[in-house]
């Protein structure tokens, strides 16, 4: 324990330096600035005027008055609806002093967000792909809910779900738009560092102090991505120097500690260096006291460097490399913990390299080369249930494009590379490489400023399922600033490996493969509508998909130890649905609130009967509100969520989930350069163990691949408290 003992050590001594630091005496002479902030020859009520840490808010004739030290001040007005305004004054000891602000007017508006995820660098109303993106204070707001992974930073977005793997190890997935996680692939900054197949354990893997904004691409994307990105594309942006050095620790109440260092630093004037490093512990937690850990316990350490170059003319390049180290554990404890339930324990270690780079030339005005590659090699030893696994992954990929870009018209084409491995000492049954060159070409025609619209064509040549090529289209139109409607049809394809987040939460041991397994195909279509007033944007989604001859477990008939055979599950996978999601942005208020509605369809591995896909909830909602006030450093945020019915699959206690809801509040206050958070999660104490136990029967048959839990649709951890202090530099 002393670990975490020292991250609490290290918490109070940067509390106790920040107090010190702000009970200095600043006492001496001072002078009296007044400040008439005027709009059209009138006077403003309630502008923020604001020099250093004094402030004031003019009163009904537009005065403010503040009390300087002598010296140079930058004095700074501002109100909501009007252009800020910056004057530089000079004040001496006892000398008083006036000055007059002209503020123009500046309508507030959704500010503009570029995006990269389609391989041309574009702002978010001009593209003709519906892309979801998290930026700014949200994703800072979901960094100190959660410093040490990723599984609360998509909780905001509609369509997008994270949906826990496994009880024992906590793994989870993202599962867009209801389709299983198998099929997202996440990338960080275009490159498959993680691997191209998305893991279970991604998210609870990867810290997010380093990044900028998350970017998700909904629907079938081979078109862009390859095979891997069947149902969708998370892009994790990085965050670029000039940019905040910052270090963080956090405590949580469930025995957990973070210490991350994030440093951001311009070596010259067009390189930049970021070092992202962090150390975790958990604590294997029982928060409902079955004798079953409901909050893996892990240790963890990281480290990735990143080396920027831009010239400003066209040449830029990005290099990365990086790895960790981690152990996590799960399974009985207490009374549970006998020689027999030994058996029943769950461990994970994972050591993880990777290293990439991204770059772009200008060759002409017109003409722009780049290039991107990775490679990763991740090796980790398992024990599901008392039968140990010991497997090694690795991931090449390059991509060559050319752009070429008119006053309408922009073309990307490119030479793309990827394999994947996999060995299993134990499992050699299922060992495959998969390579995949493809060629790929995107057109973006725009004829006017109120349309636009994107041509995607891929054809991967597969050594295992020859030659399939995808198509995507997508059409942009707008009706003045205010309203823009996209429309995007297209297909997909997924190369099926045995190691999906289906097995891999319960091992290859038990697993069959009675045939090989045939690529899944799949359709979609999507139309979203985007109004805009001011500061209050809302948009409209619906969509529907359709997978064939999806891969699933299917268990083996009259066998009693959990067995099962991965095959390619007869008929269509269907998921259709809608959703409502709605941004008010005006500060220092930032309120956004969403409503999905999803319908599912499959027929049964098992019985080949149609029933709903699991794990799919039928409805979700969610409200974030949030307040910011820039003087005083105070930041407080407040979210509710509401989880509908979902089916269950193999489940003794029930086929049907309860509908739950869970509340959180997030409060920050800044110090000078210390900002101390406190998150609190699951107010409602939802808890999945208060409806049915996570342990099946004693009694009972082993679950699907033998396991001794059902699988989660809840919260398992319950109410939470995670209490931190960042610093920045």
């Amino acid at each position: 324990m002393a670990f975490p003992l020292a991250l609490r050590c290290a918490a109070g001594a940067l509390i106790l330096g920040t107090v010190a630091l702000g009970a200095q005496d600043t006492t001496g002479a001072r002078s009296r600035l007044t400040v008439v902030a005027r709009h059209d020859s009138a006077p403003v009520f309630g502008a923020l005027v604001r020099a250093g840490r004094a402030a004031a808010s003019t009163d009904s004739g537009g005065r403010a008055v503040l009390r300087l030290a002598p010296g140079v001040h930058d004095v700074i007005v501002s109100r909501i609806g009007l252009r800020p305004d910056t004057i530089t004054v000079s004040t001496a000891a006892n000398v008083d002093t006036s000055i007059v602000v002209e503020l123009a007017a500046a309508p507030a508006v959704i500010s503009s967000v570029l995006v990269t995820s389609t391989r041309v660098e574009r702002r978010l109303e001009q593209e003709p792909l519906r892309i979801e993106v998290l930026s700014g204070d949200d994703v800072t707001e979901k960094n100190e809910m959660r410093p040490g992974d990723l599984k609360t930073l998509f909780s905001e977005m509609s369509g997008v779900r994270v949906q826990t793997t496994s009880p024992s190890l906590g793994a989870a997935t993202v599962r867009v738009q209801g389709l299983p996680g198998r099929y997202t692939t996440v990338l960080n900054d275009g490159l498959p560092l993680y691997g191209t197949h998305a893991s279970s354990f991604g998210l609870v893997e990867q810290p997010p102090r380093d990044l900028r904004q998350a970017e998700v691409i909904k629907g079938a994307a081979s078109a862009l991505y390859g095979p891997a990105a069947l149902g969708g594309v998370v892009n994790l942006v990085s965050r670029r120097p000039p940019d905040t050095t910052q270090a963080l620790v956090n405590q949580t109440a469930h025995g957990g500690s973070d210490a991350l260092a994030f440093v951001a630093q311009r070596i010259s004037m067009h390189t930049g260096l970021t070092i992202l490093g962090g150390a975790h512990y958990q604590r294997a937690a029982d928060p409902d006291k079955d004798a079953w850990t409901d909050v893996a316990g892990y240790h963890r350490v990281e480290l990735r460097p990143r080396v920027f170059y831009d010239d400003s003319a066209g040449h830029a390049f990005m290099l990365t490399a990086g790895g960790f180290d981690e152990t996590r554990g799960g399974g009985p404890t207490g009374a549970l913990a006998s020689p027999l339930a030994r058996t029943l324990l769950d461990s994970l270690a994972t050591r993880h390299a990777d290293a990439g780079g991204t770059g772009s030339w200008r060759l002409s005005p017109a003409w722009t080369l780049g290039a991107r590659a990775a490679g990763n090699v991740q090796s980790r030893d398992r024990l599901f249930a008392g039968n140990a696994e010991r497997e090694r992954q690795h991931t090449l990929f390059g991509e060559l494009t050319a752009t070429g870009a008119s006053a309408a018209n922009t073309l990307v084409a490119g030479l793309s590379w990827q394999q994947e491995g996999y060995r299993n000492r134990q499992a050699a049954r299922f060992d495959q490489t998969l390579t995949t060159p493809a060629v790929f070409v995107q057109h973006t025609w725009t004829p006017a400023s109120w349309m636009a619209s994107t041509v995607n064509g891929r054809c991967d040549f597969s050594n295992q399922y020859g030659t399939i090529c995808t198509p995507r289209v997508s059409l942009l139109g707008k009706v003045g600033a205010a309203l823009s409607v996209r429309g995007s049809v297209g297909g997909g394809w997924f190369a099926p490996m045995a190691l999906d987040d289906e097995t891999e939460t319960i091992g290859l041991t038990r697993v069959s493969l009675p045939a090989p397994l045939q690529p899944e195909r799949a359709r979609t279509a999507s139309l979203d509508v985007t109004a805009t007033h001011g500061p209050l944007q809302v948009n409209g989604t619906v969509f529907q998909d359709r997978v064939n001859r999806p891969v699933a477990l299917r268990p083996l008939a009259g066998d009693t130890t959990g067995a099962v055979a991965l095959v390619n599950a007869p008929g269509t996978l269907r998921t259709q649905g809608g959703e409502l999601f709605a941004v008010y942005n005006l500060e220092p208020v930032v309120a956004t609130a969403y409503y999905a509605v999803t319908h599912t369809r499959e027929l049964s591995p098992e019985t080949g009967r149609p029933r709903e896909v699991p794990y799919t909830p039928r409805e979700e909602a969610g409200i974030d509100f949030a307040i910011e006030d820039d003087e005083s450093g105070a930041y407080v945020a407040a979210e509710v969520f509401y989880t509908g019915v979902q089916s269950l699959e193999d489940n003794p206690y029930r086929a049907l989930s309860r509908p739950y809801t869970t509340v959180g509040i997030l409060a920050a206050k800044r110090i000078a350069r210390t900002t101390v958070f406190l998150n609190l999660d699951n107010l409602t104490n939802v808890l999945q163990t208060r409806f049915d136990p996570i342990l099946r029967p004693a009694e009972s048959p082993a679950g699907e691949g033998g396991t001794r839990t059902v699988a989660p649709w809840a919260p398992l951890e319950g109410r939470s408290a995670n209490l931190g202090v960042r610093y920045s530099f």
